[in-house]
């Protein structure tokens, strides 16, 4: 049964993998035109330090950047229209469309009070490693918490156009500790209606609802000694006991979904032990 139940963890990631590359081919080759535009897009930011080009959105005519550490959706309509002109022109308007997000859309939430800001709080769960990796820009870092050895929870400001990581600059504005962000976060989490299902020592669970917050979701879990937790993407969450798991098969199946996901946290298996998340060694 439990091996039944691991395969089907595995399918379940494939599932969602060939689902997003379907998306991605749907949402950026609906025609030549549209495809070598964005193509034309994707080498013009390339050159740009501190921008990744992160995909095309699958239900509108836009983009998701990475602008200096920040994540935001960026229509292409505007871009099209200008797509005839000559190469330098386009590579003009490419530039005044970052400086505009820099100057914009990244510093507007700075100008946000905390009880505006604060209905937006969400926490999300990554790897110590990409915070060492992605967790400054400009001046300021972001603030975390740590869950473990190798994962944090940062902060993120979520609304419909946008995912700004809360940073410590943002906390001196607010004048609000971590530790606050921390609590307001889980409660907005929390009222999203999505939240972890029940777990027994029975039956392994995976939670899987794509509104971007999944990962963090364990952070509502009930710590029961012996569940075990993995959390290969951001999106995906896997729960269940420890009793009867082929944990060889369960941790390649966590590593190989982590290797191919669109937003991994870790390829590692989890228990939990006195609420915490311990790592379970890859030899057993």
């Amino acid at each position: 049964m439990w091996l039944w139940l691991t395969l089907g963890w595995g399918v379940t990631a494939v599932m969602a993998a060939a689902i997003h590359r379907r998306w991605r081919r749907v949402a950026r080759e609906p025609s030549p035109e549209i495809a070598a535009f964005v193509l034309r897009c994707e080498n013009e930011l390339a050159v740009h330090s501190g921008v990744d080009f992160l995909g095309m959105l699958p239900d509108r005519f836009a983009c998701l950047l990475r602008v200096d550490g920040q994540e935001t959706v960026v229509s292409l309509h505007e871009l099209f229209r200008h797509a005839e002109a000559a190469a330098d022109a386009f590579t003009r308007t490419i530039a005044s469309l970052l400086a505009d997000i820099r100057e914009v859309g990244l510093d507007r939430v700075g100008d946000l009070d905390f009880a505006a800001a604060a209905p937006m709080l969400l926490p999300q769960v990554r790897a110590r490693a990409w915070l060492e990796q992605n967790g400054s820009f400009g001046d300021s870092g972001l603030v975390h918490t740590p869950l473990n050895d190798d994962l944090v929870t940062v902060y993120v400001l979520d609304d419909a156009s946008s995912m700004v990581f809360v940073c410590r600059e943002h906390c001196k504005r607010w004048r609000q500790d971590v530790a606050a962000v921390h609590n307001l976060a889980l409660a907005n989490l929390a009222r999203r209606g999505a939240s972890l299902p029940k777990v027994s020592m029975d039956q392994p669970v995976v939670v899987q609802s794509h509104d971007g917050f999944d990962a963090a979701r364990v952070l509502l879990l009930e710590a029961q000694e012996g569940l075990l937790v993995a959390i290969p993407d951001r999106d995906t969450l896997w729960v269940g006991p420890e009793a009867g798991q082929n944990l060889e098969q369960l941790m390649a199946m966590t590593e190989e979904i982590a290797s191919k996901a669109a937003h991994p946290v870790s390829a590692g298996v989890y228990r939990v032990t006195d609420g915490q998340l311990e790592r379970l060694p890859v030899s057993r």
